[in-house]
């Protein structure tokens, strides 16, 4: 079979396709970059994922867990570490501590360094594991609440 050679025009606009695509490729790669440099994780999601590794294998799945922390009720910053621990968790379902729910297990979700066991026998706690970073794991004390 004879070899066939395309015409000049023919190779010069493939190649000039070739140059196009892999500078439109090089410049979708640098606004992607650039777009994820600008939308950071503000809440501190993927953070919260990783302080609540160890903890969530330990918690029962699809259960009522209590959630306690030391952020002032009410707060922005409160209302985020709730949620971010919640979507960490899941599928376990945080509940803040109040009598009229039941549940064996409860989490501390702290964000400075105090006494964790005080903090949670205020509530009816007895602390089960300090996981570090603030995350604490507390059992409900079987002298009742």
């Amino acid at each position: 079979m004879p070899a066939y050679r395309y015409p000049l025009r023919v190779t010069a606009g493939l190649g000039v396709v070739c140059v196009l695509a892999t500078v439109g490729a090089i410049q979708s790669y640098s606004r992607t970059a650039a777009y994820e440099d600008s939308q950071r994780d503000v809440y501190s999601v993927a953070a919260a994922e990783l302080r609540f590794a160890a903890l969530k294998p330990k918690l029962p799945r699809s259960e009522m867990v209590g959630y306690i922390t030391d952020l002032p009720p009410g707060s922005v910053a409160n209302t985020t570490a709730f949620l971010a621990a919640q979507y960490a968790l899941a599928p376990a379902l945080l509940v803040s501590i109040d009598p009229r729910v039941k549940f064996e297990y409860a989490i501390g979700n702290f964000s400075r360094p105090q006494d964790f066991a005080a903090a949670g026998a205020s509530k009816g706690l007895q602390l089960v594991e300090d996981l570090g970073q603030g995350v604490i794991l507390y059992r409900i004390k079987k002298d009742g609440r």
